[in-house]
């Protein structure tokens, strides 16, 4: 029986490969995520955002002033709603909260409301909404199940208007996009 000798080439090689291997996957690791973070500026009326590049931005209806989804997500497809709500002055956010809790009730199907509570974003004192909805196609033709959406909703009351930022997400993916919501909420300014 021969004995094979490995060369000290040999050795080199074998450990230059695993290294460019594993320099190749960090460097399309971090493409990637520049990829998915990158974003678009984004200022109407005075409020200026980040929003998610190569999402689909609906026309904005009533007081939104953006709508953008991920049509590439899974389920239910995530999207984004920046809305300028005009206010008395004084008007709490608790108020503004529960005539957006009144309206989603209205409009979501088993629209339930998980929690409320004042809470501090990125230096700014916001009052917080976690809630669920049913979203099912319209179309009968399609047969879909219905998606369970986990929704938030960030209120900012400034003067005389209240910004609000909405967040809803697949009940599956709702906390694999949120950093992702943080980022765009985070880049709000009004």
């Amino acid at each position: 029986m021969e004995n094979k000798k490995v060369s000290l080439g040999d050795r080199y090689a074998e450990a230059t490969v695993f290294i460019v291997t594993v320099i190749a996957l960090l460097a399309g690791w971090f493409y990637k995520s520049s990829v998915e973070n990158s974003s678009i500026p984004f200022n109407v009326e005075g409020i200026s955002a980040q929003a998610p590049k190569g999402w689909l931005q609906s026309q904005p209806a009533g007081d939104e002033l953006l709508r953008t989804t991920d049509r590439s997500s899974s389920g239910f497809n995530t999207t984004y709603i920046l809305r300028k709500v005009p206010l008395a002055t004084d008007t709490p956010a608790a108020q503004v909260a529960s005539l957006l809790t009144l309206s989603h009730g209205q409009d979501l199907l088993a629209f339930r409301v998980l929690d409320q509570r004042e809470v501090n974003v990125f230096d700014k004192t916001a009052y917080e909404i976690s809630y669920v909805y049913v979203e099912s196609n319209p179309d009968l033709t399609h047969k879909n199940i219905p998606s369970i959406v986990r929704g938030a909703d960030y209120i900012f009351v400034n003067g005389n208007y209240a910004v609000v930022v909405s967040y809803w997400a697949d009940e599956k993916n709702y906390d694999l996009d949120l950093s992702r919501f943080h980022l765009f909420l985070e880049s709000i300014s009004y």
